[in-house]
């Protein structure tokens, strides 16, 4: 069990719990905070990993590079989540239903602990990822997941982005763990202290957001490069609407700007098609290539 932390006073609750619900298990805190905090967590007699890398994403990587068992788990714990959630996820991989399980907060969430337009933008990035990577999860960005060890071993070598859980959802699909579940969970408000994520929100779902657009570009062109194609196509009709009625208004030609822009925005976008097209094909060779 791996626990991020900078200066969490949740986590002292979350490791009694977890003890009190998985007894036995191993419990990593993986942290970037000052010595009176660390003197304190190692009184809790839990394996502390100083973080040398910076983010979410990296803190996991390093912890769960130093855990020993078979099943890798972690929680925030800043005290939003419950620990028999935690408990539940684990047991879908112990079981041997998934090889990677995560919490669906948006199932059963605490409207004060996630404000609406976050839940609106988390719920459209899934759906965004599932389109793209075929994966049917519903809550992309949760802080509760656990994994086979096996599954974090085939994408230990590779280099963290930003993009929250995704980066592990996505990396582990690739490598071939397509057992992907969720199961519904509570979420609750943050009983104190302030979210390390609440200072820059925006610019962590903008990077989250081009992550997906990086993603679709790469494992799924045809998405990307047609729904920009149908777009510019419909602008270039639109567009070319306006200059055919202004001519059967008027029985002159004077819109040449605007019939340019019209005829190329629908070259552009056809061409943009059919590079979708085309890009898809070859990445279904490819991928076809691999499997032989």
């Amino acid at each position: 069990m791996v626990l991020p932390t900078i200066e969490e006073e949740g986590a002292f609750a979350v490791i009694d719990s977890i003890r009190a619900l998985m007894p036995g298990c191993e419990i990593i805190v993986i942290d970037k905070s000052g010595p009176e905090y660390r003197r304190r967590i190692r009184a809790k007699k839990v394996k502390l990993v100083e973080q040398q890398s910076k983010g979410y994403e990296n803190a996991l990587m390093e912890g769960f590079s130093h855990a020993k068992g078979n099943v890798l788990a972690t929680i925030d714990p800043d005290g939003t989540y419950d620990p028999e959630d935690l408990a539940k996820v684990v047991a879908l991989v112990v079981e041997g239903d998934a090889d990677m399980a995560l919490g669906n907060r948006l199932h059963n969430r605490d409207r004060k602990a996630m404000n609406g337009y976050i839940s609106f933008g988390n719920k459209n990035i899934t759906k965004i990822y599932n389109a793209v990577h075929g994966i049917g999860i519903h809550d992309a960005l949760s802080g509760i997941f656990a994994m086979k060890k096996k599954a974090f071993e085939a994408i230990s070598e590779v280099v963290p982005y930003r993009a929250g859980t995704l980066f592990f959802v996505l990396e582990v699909s690739k490598a071939g763990y397509n057992k992907i579940k969720d199961i519904p969970i509570s979420y609750y408000p943050r009983p104190s202290g302030e979210s390390k994520l609440a200072k820059s929100k925006l610019l962590y779902g903008l990077g989250v957001a081009g992550h997906i657009v990086r993603s679709a570009r790469d494992y799924s062109p045809l998405l990307i490069f047609g729904v920009i194609g149908v777009l510019l196509i419909l602008a270039g009709l639109v567009i070319g609407a306006f200059v055919i009625a202004n001519y059967l208004h008027t029985g002159t030609l004077n819109e040449i700007g605007r019939s340019l822009i019209a005829f190329m925005l629908v070259t552009v976008g056809f061409l943009s098609v059919i590079s979708g097209l085309i890009l898809d094909l070859l990445l279904q060779i490819v991928r076809k290539m691999d499997k032989l």
